[in-house]
């Protein structure tokens, strides 16, 4: 009789002794707690040192860490790099660069000057050139089994979003009684913790099918910025939801602050909420992804973002927003790990980092003027423009996952 499958909780605890997983999964709890900062304070700072809703839209624009203008040209060079020669290269000069960023925002807190902002926004994009490594890893760490690959990035989501819970409110608090420098300040340090883990810990692994034996490339960036043809449709849909979404969560804070003066520290309790709903939705999320697939289970995740949108411009009070946050971190949690298993099923193992590449550049360079035209919305229709067209967008996004999401693995492994 064959054993029976193990469950979640003991497939996670089984994946963690995984040393390559588990130091991901203590770095992204690291990374958690800086992150969970940035979340709002990146949105917020800009306003303290002069700088309007549009203009933190045209910097949310070029330096996003995951849609952003810098981040899009990046992450393909980055993901091609790291297939041809080193993962964790990649990643730890992902990590040097956000440190780096880190402390031109906290140059720029103590000078107040916008062109160091706007330094530090297009280090935070380039500090992404880990993320296609780092997913690749995570999947060649666990052999490229599916339900492990659906556990294990699922582990590493949760963990990264556990400090989360607090760290924005207290940043919050902080910020309001002694200014950004030590937020800015504090997350540097702690990512010099993960880059020292990264050196120490991680350790590179290749996976390579017998018809696809070991090679030595050459870095091409035609191949890096190739999209195929017969992935347009779905290269099409996960980026009409960057655009889509782009519009408004990367100003969101800034607009509710504008439009119902929430204060600092009240902003800082959204996005505590915000990781509270994502924590408590992982473990269903995670078993709806394995019973139902990654497709589904994104299509769920646009189906509450079309309500979010909805609920943001129905509401105009602290606790309407916090059961939206809640809302928003349902949808967070339901999209991360199904994107990164629906990717890593269906790249073939060669280009495991190029794909995550590609399709981050391919999302970055349609939606990177999405927060540029949310900003100019808002400041001139009003709070209520820009969510009425991320609402449009997500339900256009819904049908265009229905028709070109694969439900499974093709034959030819392309992507």
């Amino acid at each position: 009789m064959a054993d029976k499958p193990q469950g979640i909780i003991g497939l996670s605890r089984s994946l963690l002794l995984n040393r390559n997983i588990r130091a991901i999964a203590v770095t992204g709890l690291i990374s958690g707690i800086y992150l969970g900062m940035l979340n709002f304070a990146l949105q917020i700072f800009p306003l303290t040192i002069g700088l309007g809703v549009p203009a933190v839209g045209i910097l949310q624009a070029v330096g996003n860490r995951f849609s952003g203008l810098t981040a899009t040209l990046v992450q393909p060079l980055a993901g091609h790099h790291s297939d041809l020669h080193s993962r964790k290269q990649s990643i730890m000069l992902g990590s040097v660069t956000t440190v780096a960023s880190m402390l031109c925002f906290a140059g720029s807190a103590v000078l107040r000057d916008g062109y160091l902002v706007l330094v530090a926004f297009l280090l935070y994009g380039v500090s992404v050139l880990g993320s296609p490594a780092t997913q690749a890893m995570v999947a060649e760490s666990v052999g490229l089994e599916p339900r492990k690959m659906d556990v294990a990035y699922s582990v590493i989501f949760f963990l990264g979003t556990l400090p989360g819970v607090v760290s924005p409110y207290l940043a919050g608090a902080i910020a309001e009684s002694y200014g950004y420098l030590v937020v800015f300040g504090a997350a540097a340090l702690l990512e010099c913790v993960d880059l020292y883990l990264y050196w120490h810990e991680l350790r590179e692994i290749t996976h390579r099918t017998a018809a696809e034996p070991e090679q030595e490339g050459r870095f091409s960036l035609r191949e890096a910025f190739t999209f195929p043809k017969s992935s347009w449709g779905l290269y099409g849909a996960l980026a009409s939801d960057a655009f889509a979404f782009g519009i408004t969560i990367n100003i969101i804070y800034a607009m509710a602050q504008g439009q119902f003066h929430f204060s600092d520290s009240e902003i800082g309790l959204l996005v505590s909420v915000f990781y509270l709903a994502m924590l408590a939705s992982q473990f269903p999320a995670t078993r709806v992804l394995m019973r139902v697939g990654p497709k589904r289970t994104l299509i769920l995740s646009e189906a509450i973002g079309t309500v979010l949108m909805a609920g943001w411009a129905l509401s105009s009070t602290l606790p309407e927003f916090l059961i939206l946050s809640a809302l928003f971190g349902t949808s967070v949690t339901t999209w991360v790990p199904g994107v990164s298993s629906l990717l890593m099923t269906h790249a073939p193992p060669k280009t495991r980092g190029g794909v995550g590449g590609r399709v981050a550049a391919f999302r970055g360079l349609v939606a990177a003027p999405a927060p540029i035209i949310g900003g100019y919305l808002y400041q001139y229709f009003g709070y209520y423009f820009p969510l009425l067209a991320s609402l449009v967008g997500t339900l256009v996004c819904i049908v265009l996952m229905s028709k070109y999401l694969p439900e499974r693995p093709r034959q030819n492994g392309q992507i």
